[in-house]
């Protein structure tokens, strides 16, 4: 039993060391706001251009993590709305390799 402690201890350590990410299989959401012409990633408010930086620079997210891209808003979008895949295309553009647009229509 006290062998049994000592490992969970030391597995707990060794995970609040390395910084955990308890979320790190989970997909990384990036809501594009066509309002503002903002997105949005875990609440934060970037310019649609730089996500893709945001999230290898300043996240420092695995270029293989799954990456969905969609759109957020009470109204759906017109069928040849661009930027969804713009937004998708610059995430791909920063290495990501697991990168979805996603549409919904809410109509």
């Amino acid at each position: 039993m006290t062998k049994t402690r000592i490992f969970c201890a030391l597995a707990l350590l060794s995970c609040v060391i390395t910084a955990c990410d308890i979320d790190t299989n989970e997909p990384i959401t990036v809501a594009l706001y066509p309002s503002t012409q903002k997105c949005a990633i875990k609440e934060q408010s970037v310019d649609c251009e730089q996500v893709g930086s945001y999230l290898r620079d300043t996240m420092k997210v695995d270029l293989k993590r799954e990456i969905d891209v969609s759109y957020t808003g009470t109204d759906a979008p017109p069928k040849d709305y661009p930027m969804v895949d713009q937004v998708a295309n610059t995430v791909r553009a920063a290495g990501f390799t697991n990168v979805r647009a996603a549409r919904f229509d809410l109509k």
